[in-house]
């Protein structure tokens, strides 16, 4: 991944963490995934085919690293909501 596509993700997470106080990893996730073109939609996981369940993949850990580092809030994937192995 280039550092242009990583920095474009980040500025859209700092975006909406400079409003949203929340810790819900879907609606960072969703307004990212809202704003960013769709070429670069391809670093973050789908949910199952199956059970419509999310899983998250290493971008996406390290991105909710980044987010926590920045705003001291770790974003979640409630349990109900994760697709288990």
């Amino acid at each position: 991944m280039s550092i242009e596509i990583e920095n474009k993700v980040k500025e859209l997470a700092s975006e909406i963490g400079d409003v949203y106080k929340g810790n819900d990893w879907l609606i960072v996730k969703k307004y990212i995934l809202k704003y960013l073109n769709p070429s670069l939609r391809t670093y973050f996981s789908k949910r199952n085919v199956n059970t419509k369940k999310h899983i998250l993949n290493n971008f996406e850990k390290q991105l909710i690293d980044f987010y926590e580092n920045k705003f001291n809030v770790r974003l979640i994937l409630d349990e109900d909501k994760q697709h288990k192995n």
